[in-house]
């Protein structure tokens, strides 16, 4: 086990040290952590960080890890309230690093069996990084092969009105199989991104749905239709362009069209992604922000972005019924959205209590597994002939509201 530590606390490093040679561990130590950005970390499997450091703090080590593309773990320390390392630990998993620990100080030997604790700790060495190189590059392949052929499929989710239980939207969802397996859409779109795909992918998307919507509007002239957004496209100045002619070839109107934007990918805001969004709400399509709560940019986004709509994020809806936290927090975005005159809907629906809690909050739209998972649009078609005479849900909404 091949263990760093960077931490300008030169006490502190030695009984780090120390502590981790008497159980067997190999520990280098850096107190002066410019000199990571030219150390060798070919052998390192885990890499812990102290916060706060003169000169380059650890946040600024967690960048550079990011860059490098470090694949062993990382731990964070510091004598700071948990908040704060908390926030590094999500700092840490959105810049795709494997976080391993929160170790605050000070703290007593006994760290030493989290810290090293199987199997969360499991060296990646160089060979194993090569194999998953060339799978991702063999699967992307297949994923380019798929997407020239056409074999990218859409579903579509129901959007629920929670007071009438009527179906009034649809979100479209990208769907892969492989060898007759559906392959999970995180990873696929994460390859679209990485290996400069994600433009044809978001092209059979956007054709497909509006294709399909095209046809399911006739059973529903009130539906609308919902499309996710990968922040890469966000920096396309034609997309905009490109999404009108695309709804207009199908002859529907862009207040029909709600374009999703995850919240993560707001982090990323920049004048040319905000010039993108501006435009489309000057278009007439609606704007939604996804997985509200996830990330950090909320409230300046709702302050500063032409945003009409917000989905608040599954994680919050489904601890509803088991933490008061969640509650308080689900409410708030509420109060905050009705205020700000945004629509609201809640995501992850899976449970009766779930849809108990969100009605009991206030949320006007639903949608989540309880209602309907993802479905194909032979399926689709069949749900909105049937949904009101047919749909099981149906009974139980009537107990959930009652």
């Amino acid at each position: 086990m091949n263990l760093l530590l960077i931490d300008d606390d030169k006490d502190f490093s030695s009984f780090f040290s120390e502590a981790l040679r008497t159980v067997g561990a190999c520990c280098q130590v850096i107190t002066d952590p410019r000199a990571v950005l030219s150390f060798d970390l070919a052998e390192t499997d885990h890499i812990v960080i102290d916060l706060s450091m003169p000169n380059l703090d650890g946040l600024q080590v967690l960048r550079f890890l990011k860059d490098i593309n470090f694949a062993g773990y990382i731990s964070v320390t510091s004598g700071q309230a948990m908040p704060l390392l908390e926030s590094a630990k999500e700092i840490c998993q959105l810049h795709n690093l494997n976080f391993h620990t929160i170790l605050q100080k000070p703290f007593d030997i006994g760290f030493l069996d989290e810290l090293l604790e199987p199997p969360q700790f499991t060296s990646v060495s160089r060979a194993e990084q090569k194999s998953d190189n060339n799978l991702s590059c063999r699967l992307a392949t297949k994923f380019s092969n798929a997407l020239k052929s056409g074999e990218i499929d859409v579903y579509f989710q129901p959007k629920i009105n929670l007071e009438t239980n009527e179906i009034t939207g649809l979100e479209a969802l990208a769907r892969w199989q492989l060898a007759g397996v559906f392959v999970p859409p995180e990873h696929f779109i994460a390859l679209a991104e990485n290996y400069n795909l994600i433009g044809q992918l978001t092209n059979q998307i956007v054709e497909k749905s509006l294709s399909h919507f095209a046809r399911f509007i006739t059973f529903n002239r009130q539906l609308g239709l919902s499309i996710n957004l990968s922040s890469v496209e966000l920096c396309q100045q034609d997309l905009p362009d490109f999404l009108f002619e695309k709804v207009t070839v199908y002859g529907l109107s862009p207040h029909m069209i709600t374009l999703e934007i995850t919240e993560t990918v707001l982090l990323e805001k920049n004048s040319v992604s905000l010039e993108i969004l501006a435009r489309f709400r000057l278009m007439g399509f609606q704007l939604s922000i996804d997985d509200f709560g996830s990330g950090y940019s909320s409230v300046n986004m709702l302050q500063n972005g032409p945003f009409t709509e917000l989905k608040i994020d599954k994680v919050f809806i489904q601890s509803m019924h088991s933490t008061d936290k969640s509650k308080i927090i689900v409410q708030s975005i509420v109060d905050l959205a009705k205020k700000l005159e945004l629509k609201i809907v809640a995501e992850g629906i899976e449970t009766r209590q779930d849809l108990q809690e969100v009605i009991k909050a206030g949320c006007k739209y639903g949608q989540g597994y309880f209602f309907s998972k993802p479905i194909n649009a032979t399926h689709v078609t069949t749900c909105l002939l049937n949904w009101e005479d047919n749909n099981p849900n149906n009974r139980a909404h009537k107990k959930a509201t009652s």
